[in-house]
């Protein structure tokens, strides 16, 4: 039997849509009884994505039947609200995470830093997108803010009304690389997307005038293809964002600098004597709101490797 290679574009249920690339098709399928049981064995499920094969590159004859997966270069994840707090799989062979906020109040640097925690605990290269640039009267001080992370993170100012950051976005993509879209409900994602698409192909909600906030629109990850080639991954707004796979220390290079002159290898940069960390706080020269993220990331990442 001939098989085909396929990416996983979006998920409902049980029934997959899946990208035929070599033919620009997008057909619906199912998984085989083997796939199920190799996936069940595994203790993981298809995300948008990941790339399978298929036993045909059409849907004339009915469904296509999901034969068998391909390894992955990497995998975005984030732990489930709630008390089981089950891993739960965003985004699978990703080249970039495109972590988007809007410059009003939705704008959180701690939650730019768990975003950024998760992108660099997955191997992906991240980009903050400063979203609805038209409407902010100064864009100053937030990049002030994106200026203290450490190290330094690439960014890009967007507009969908405008265009602006369009295609610097769109050059993130080129030669069939995939992005994922990652940040809160009501940030432009689905805008971005549609200006990306050059139509009005996600839903949008407009801006709410007394809050500055856009409206929950996606509801599904869904995986689009670009004009000129690459692929953006759309997802919900997440409310809530845990902690799974991440490296909380590749995004805190400054404290872990001045970790290196506490007096004990081990100091947990609290009330221990002889902390550089906290006479850097004492002295002004770091701010004690990115210490105590990071020291609340840490203990959440220590946490989940003491339960695995």
């Amino acid at each position: 039997m001939e098989k085909y290679t396929g990416i996983i574009s979006a998920q409902y249920q049980n029934l997959y849509q899946v990208y035929l690339p070599g033919n620009q098709q997008t057909i619906s399928a199912r998984l085989s009884g083997k796939t199920r049981r190799s996936l069940r064995q595994a203790a993981t499920m298809l995300v948008t994505g990941d790339r399978v094969l298929l036993d045909r590159n059409s849907d004339q004859l009915g469904e296509g039947l999901i034969m068998d997966t391909l390894p992955r270069n990497n995998l975005l994840s984030r732990k489930e609200a709630g008390l089981k707090g089950r891993s739960q799989p965003l985004a699978a062979n990703v080249d970039a995470a495109l972590i988007c906020t809007s410059m009003n109040e939705e704008f959180n640097i701690s939650r730019l830093e768990r975003y950024l925690a998760l992108a660099d605990g997955a191997g992906i290269e991240a980009w903050l997108l400063l979203t609805k640039v038209d409407i902010t009267a100064d864009t100053a001080p937030y990049l002030a803010r994106i200026a203290s992370l450490k190290p330094r993170r690439k960014y890009i100012l967007c507009s969908s009304m405008t265009g602006q950051g369009v295609e610097e976005v769109r050059n993130i993509v080129s030669g069939g690389k995939t992005a994922v879209l990652l940040g809160s409900s009501g940030v432009g994602k689905s805008s971005l997307v549609n200006a990306l698409l050059g139509e009005e192909r996600l839903a949008t909600s407009e801006i709410s005038q007394y809050q500055a906030k856009g409206h929950h629109t996606t509801t599904t990850r869904e995986l689009l293809m670009l004009p000129g080639g690459g692929y953006i991954i759309d997802t919900p707004g997440m409310r809530e964002l845990k902690l799974d796979t991440s490296d909380v220390q590749a995004g805190f290079q400054d404290i872990l600098a001045l970790a290196l002159g506490c007096r004990f290898r081990d100091c947990r940069h609290a009330l221990e004597p002889g902390c550089a960390v906290q006479a850097a706080v004492a002295a002004g020269t770091l701010e004690e709101k990115r210490l105590r993220n990071y020291l609340k990331l840490r203990l959440e990442e220590e946490r989940l490797a003491a339960k695995r």
